[in-house]
């Protein structure tokens, strides 16, 4: 049965969405929960700090957006901008230069754990909106670029990988510049993974590690085909 009496308890938003394209970035502190255990509050709070304000500084730099902090996670969004339709170009130039600024702030902590993030990126078609009830915080956003690039954040450890991106975000890349093709380079292909809340496989990027890198040591193998081969195949 329909009701025909008034909703009242409905949370309006501000503002009809709106369709963007833009690539999406999940960052997330790796073994927070055990640090949370193991290391006092204050050391906690001043990584978090820490941390945000490294990440804040980085995504402003590349032109970025702020959406959210979630905990010791951050979600930033990249749009094309009025004189650099690059946002997929701008988004792996973040989060590379976010791993680099990790490195430096846990070589910094020489009493502490090192430190470590995993980063999830996608690209595609979102829509946006503000719920009047969470005004002060980010746009909410809505698509399957935001929970793809939220899954592969969460996937990164298992994948033995630091940054890991789907193949909308590495080809809309490859597309933009030739001057990227060096980034492009460093990513192997890893064929296509089931993420959670999905019905088809998404197919997948990761950074390769190498010895000479800022990277965590000890990761498993990597595997799979360089981007440079595989784009040639893959182009769209």
């Amino acid at each position: 049965m329909t009701s025909t009496e008034p909703r009242t308890n409905v949370i309006s938003y501000l503002g009809a969405p709106r369709l963007r394209h833009m690539a999406v970035m999940f960052v997330d502190l790796d073994h927070f929960m055990r640090i949370c255990l193991d290391d006092p509050p204050e050391a906690v709070f001043g990584l978090l700090s820490e941390f945000q304000r490294l990440v804040t500084d980085v995504v402003s730099s590349f032109r970025g957006e702020l959406n959210s902090y979630q905990g010791d996670g951050v979600l930033a969004t990249f749009g094309d901008v009025a004189d650099r339709p690059d946002c997929a170009t701008r988004t792996l130039g973040c989060a590379r230069k976010i791993l680099e600024q990790i490195r430096s702030l846990s070589l910094d902590r020489t009493d502490v754990r090192p430190v470590s993030v995993s980063i999830g990126l996608q690209y595609g078609p979102i829509w946006t909106s503000t719920i009047k009830t969470s005004s002060h915080f980010g746009p909410t956003l809505i698509g399957d670029a935001v929970n793809v690039a939220a899954r592969l954040e969460q996937q990164a450890g298992t994948l033995g990988a630091q940054i890991v991106a789907g193949d909308d975000l590495i080809q809309r890349a490859s597309r933009e510049s030739a001057q990227n093709a060096s980034d492009l380079a460093r990513f192997v292909n890893i064929g296509p993974l089931l993420v959670r809340g999905r019905q088809t496989p998404v197919d997948v990027w990761k950074l390769q590690m190498q010895s000479s890198d800022f990277l965590l040591e000890n990761a498993p193998p990597l595997c799979g085909a360089p981007v440079a081969a595989a784009l040639g195949e893959a182009q769209v």
